[in-house]
């Protein structure tokens, strides 16, 4: 498991940090909730969401790291695959700085690399589960 250690060690940092994040949020939020959940600024929106996306991708990076090493992959295709799925990490800390920034565009971009490097660890690992079913 040398490929997916780093993986399974920042996804589990990360789903704890996520999940403070969640307690900050929810006590910041009883304000909006009288106006109506959908009356959210749009830099609280950003940050909910910066939240709500590292959850998940903490899991999934748990989940890389628990399985990169039993694909039929080779070493640089294992790292590939480990450094993507790391990568998707930069959506959710985008999305934490647009929403500090109050929705700014600045750091659009920043959030479709993380959504790139997810889709991209997502391909290699399939590439590796096809190929492992017909070795």
């Amino acid at each position: 498991m040398n490929s997916g250690r780093l993986n399974i060690i920042v996804g589990g940092i990360v789903l704890i940090l996520a999940g403070l994040g969640g307690f900050a949020l929810g006590f910041t939020m009883d304000a909006y909730f009288e106006k109506g959940f959908y009356a959210l600024p749009l830099g609280m929106l950003l940050l909910k969401a910066g939240h709500t996306h590292g959850m998940p991708l903490s899991l999934y990076n748990i989940l890389v790291g628990s399985l990169v090493d039993r694909l039929a992959l080779t070493a640089k295709g294992k790292r590939a695959c480990s450094f993507a799925a790391l990568g998707s990490f930069i959506m959710p800390f985008g999305l934490i700085l647009r929403g500090a920034t109050d929705g700014a565009m600045t750091f659009a971009p920043v959030v479709l690399i993380g959504a790139l490097c997810l889709l991209i660890s997502a391909a290699i690992m399939v590439k590796g589960a096809i190929a492992l079913k017909s070795a």
